[in-house]
């Protein structure tokens, strides 16, 4: 899992960067790739990273317009720069842990191939969430992405029983290429 953990922070297009302003007694964040505003408490949950001196830390509100910085407290001002997780989908999330290490990594190389990010999910039907029973279970997850440039579907077909854990991966891009891998 620790190893997941590092591969899914460091997923291109993982975060939402913004600058904030201070405008008629709110901070509102203006998303930097589509400059859409959004009042900055509907952005950030809880932890949020800041850029400061050309890095970024994560920071936490201390008080109304204080930050934690690194143990150090820091007003937040006009025009910073704000960096916050992409949250994945619940059943994608769950899909994600289903899968061995072994098929995660198959399945993240062959992504990252593809130019894909876990994070470019538009949709997910991940139809082993709805079996409930321990075994067996077989069939198939739709997940389709969304890179900005090209939308690519997967199917991934799998069988969980006493005796085997398959995991075939079929990647078809929106020009018609297709890839296959199992694990």
């Amino acid at each position: 899992m620790k190893n997941r953990y590092h591969i899914m922070h460091s997923q291109p297009r993982a975060h939402t960067i913004g600058n904030v302003e201070y405008i008629n007694e709110e901070w509102v964040f203006f998303e930097e790739e589509s400059d859409e505003a959004f009042l900055l408490g509907d952005v950030i949950e809880d932890d949020f990273e800041i850029l400061y001196n050309n890095h970024w830390l994560p920071a936490r509100f201390y008080e109304d317009d204080l930050l934690k910085i690194d143990n150090d407290i820091h007003p937040l001002q006009n025009g910073e720069m704000i960096r916050v997780r992409k949250k994945l989908q619940y059943v994608y999330s769950e899909w994600l842990q289903e899968l061995s290490d072994e098929a995660f990594g198959v399945f993240i190389e062959t992504l990252e191939k593809l130019e894909y990010s876990l994070y470019d999910s538009i949709y997910c039907h991940n139809f082993l969430f709805f079996q409930v029973t321990k075994y067996p279970r077989q069939g198939v997850n739709f997940i389709v992405y969304d890179n900005g440039d090209m939308i690519c579907s997967l199917h991934h077909h799998y069988i969980r029983d006493m005796h085997t854990r398959k995991d075939v991966f079929s990647f078809t891009k929106a020009d018609g290429s297709c890839i296959s891998v199992t694990k």
